[in-house]
């Protein structure tokens, strides 16, 4: 695992633990944990990009050089690979090519919808059974209020930014496309 996804994982359970752990926290303080786990969403999905850059050239070196090589004694007229002119296009490019949307979506299907998953239930863990169980699906919405923000807007905004995410990282780069 890349060392962001740790931090995301070590900090989405630090604060589950310190948002369940007392009953007198507020419930928001999940959120805290969601727009952390963003902020390393990000950052791993800037770094996805320059490493699919570099995977780029390491595959036309295998291509160019392994193959070439083992083929030595086999080689036909029209097999020939023409390594410097698939280099030429990468090298001196530092801008990467796969778009930062792609890498994000990658990221969220690996790993992030998982953590983003886990902190929906943190959260109606929280609101379901702090300070005291919940005994209606009223008493829950009820709980769910933040100053004046009414506890409906809070639920569907929370259950339709997860879809959204959801939908997103699956439509953007599909399942089966990983090899790009």
């Amino acid at each position: 695992m890349d060392t962001t996804t740790n931090w995301a994982i070590g900090a989405t359970a630090a604060v589950i633990s310190f948002a369940l752990g007392n009953a007198a926290t507020p419930h928001f303080v999940v959120y805290i944990a969601v727009l952390l786990t963003l902020g390393f969403l990000f950052l791993e999905a800037r770094r996805l990009t320059f490493y699919h850059l570099w995977q780029q050239r390491v595959l036309l070196l295998e291509e160019g050089l392994i193959r070439s090589a083992l083929r030595s004694g086999t080689r036909e007229p029209n097999d020939e690979f023409d390594l410097e002119s698939a280099l030429e296009d990468h090298l001196g490019r530092t801008v990467p090519s796969m778009p930062i949307a792609k890498a994000i979506a990658r990221r969220l299907r690996r790993v992030y919808l998982y953590l983003f998953g886990v902190q929906l239930l943190a959260w109606i863990l929280k609101l379901s059974s702090q300070p005291t169980p919940a005994s209606s699906f009223n008493e829950l919405v009820s709980r769910t209020d933040v100053g004046a923000i009414p506890g409906e807007v809070f639920l569907v905004a929370s259950g339709l930014g997860f879809f959204v995410v959801a939908v997103f990282a699956f439509l953007q780069g599909g399942i089966d496309r990983e090899k790009n």
